[in-house]
């Protein structure tokens, strides 16, 4: 029964990272420079429908997360680097549809620290219901600078360990207030958790 079993398991769950893996595309990330050195990320987002079974309906795609991690080198000789991370929930997106979600990094951080606006590192990981999309060491979603999945979990490691100290500076768009925020276009529908009691 138990050598039935374990086949059945790993069936199950490579059948579920396929469907997670084939729902949403990153078609793009790119960094520009603002007015008073705000630098901005775009993150262009494709979706490619619900392969799951148990969708309401194929076309439709519910509780997507986009988490991206930024570094940018602090000290070359030591290898030391400031981490940014930052996260957002997107209610629903339609087969085809394509989203562009924006983070916001304050100028006067980047005056401080005289950051170049393509950070050093940068990787959008996206999860739906929870399930984490196996990366692609040849996707968009990562920088050249991480050649292999074994440099992407480090890093990663790394940013959510050593971000704390800089938690919630990166800047989702809908919580940027004051400032000019470039050219926005193709918002998806987020979920504010930020707004809930």
């Amino acid at each position: 029964m138990k050598k039935l079993l374990y086949p059945l398991c790993l069936l199950i769950f490579w059948n579920t990272s396929l469907l997670a893996n084939d729902a949403i595309q990153v078609d793009r990330v790119k960094f520009n420079s603002l007015r008073d050195n705000w630098i901005q990320m775009e993150v262009e987002l494709t979706c490619k429908g619900n392969p799951s079974p148990e969708a309401r309906d194929p076309r439709f795609l519910e509780n997507i997360k986009v988490k991206v991690y930024l570094a940018w080198e602090r000290d070359a000789k030591a290898r030391l680097f400031d981490y940014y991370t930052s996260e957002v929930e997107i209610i629903i997106m339609e087969l085809n549809d394509k989203n562009n979600i924006y983070f916001y990094l304050p100028g006067l951080i980047v005056e401080r620290d005289r950051l170049r606006t393509d950070p050093d590192f940068y990787y959008v990981e996206v999860s739906i219901d929870g399930q984490v999309q196996e990366p692609s060491s040849q996707s968009v979603a990562m920088s050249r600078n991480i050649p292999n999945l074994d440099v992407l979990k480090a890093f990663t490691s790394n940013a959510n360990s050593e971000s704390l100290k800089n938690e919630h500076f990166l800047i989702p768009v809908y919580l940027l207030s004051g400032v000019d925020p470039g050219r926005v276009s193709d918002l998806p529908i987020f979920l504010r958790r930020d707004v809930r009691k």
